[in-house]
């Protein structure tokens, strides 16, 4: 079990964050630069220099997370694709997709970025085969974004 304020690896994206929420037991909410993301204890490490280090009992000032409504819905996780060629950003999104349907998400985020088209399209199309997934649309003010609801 994580603590809130420890330092982690992103399995999936290749870089260090920090646990900034505990959504439910094996579930995190953690900050990876500017972007928040929801990961599951399987796709976190904790870096070998973290592991040495005595962790705080309280996390910093600036890693409060804000409290959220009562009734409100948490933020999509998401999944970057920058950087992939399209048979790898494929291969990745099957993989995360089963792995969002498992931890019973609602919705996940796509982030292809805009570019050619060629990585949406392809995503998009793969997304639609998927019977879990219920619907496919743009984000309503990113097009370098897509939702997937389950």
């Amino acid at each position: 079990m994580l603590t809130i304020g420890a330092d982690v690896l992103v399995l999936t994206l290749k870089r260090r964050g920090v646990v900034v929420e505990t959504l439910k037991v094996g579930v995190y909410r953690v900050q990876v630069g500017a972007m928040t993301i929801t990961a599951r204890e399987q796709e976190l490490d904790v870096p070998a220099a973290s592991k040495k280090k005595k962790r705080r009992a309280t996390p910093p000032a600036s890693v409060e997370p804000e409290p959220r409504p009562a009734g409100a819905t948490p933020e999509p996780a998401s999944i970057d694709l920058h950087g992939l060629t399209v048979d790898d950003a494929r291969n990745r999104v099957a993989g995360y997709i089963s792995r969002a349907i498992l931890a019973g998400l609602d919705r996940v985020e796509i982030i292809h970025g805009i570019g050619t088209g060629r990585l949406k399209a392809a995503v998009t199309k793969d997304l639609r085969a998927i019977s879990a997934v219920r619907a496919v649309k743009p984000h309503p003010t990113n097009p370098g974004i897509t939702l997937v609801y389950f």
